[in-house]
């Protein structure tokens, strides 16, 4: 199927400060496809930006708008983002073949 050669790290929001900013908590590492391109898409509040990455995780991977999603690049340069867009792809019987997760 689609090979799975990069990871990422999912930080869960643990708390809010006194500013409103999500305070990262538990990181969680996953295996992923990650493609790097830059592209306008519509975030969930349907304005338009500019995404960093396409991530493909295998299953059905729990992502919420308020955690921070981290990867290091191939020359060696962190990234870490909010989810921009959050979907599921599944097959014609309904079952979650990938999360897909654009940042």
């Amino acid at each position: 199927m689609i090979p799975l050669n990069q990871t990422i790290k999912i930080k869960k929001a643990s708390s809010v400060d006194e500013w409103g900013q999500t305070i990262p908590g538990q990181a969680i590492t996953y295996k992923c496809r990650l493609d790097q391109n830059s592209e306008l898409v519509r975030d969930g509040d349907g304005k338009e930006v500019v995404s960093k990455a396409q991530i493909l995780l295998k299953g059905l991977v729990k992502v919420a708008y308020t955690d921070t999603v981290e990867f290091t690049d191939e020359a060696g340069n962190i990234y870490a983002h909010p989810p921009l867009t959050i979907s599921v792809i599944r097959d014609f019987t309904g079952k979650p073949l990938f999360t897909k997760v654009v940042v």
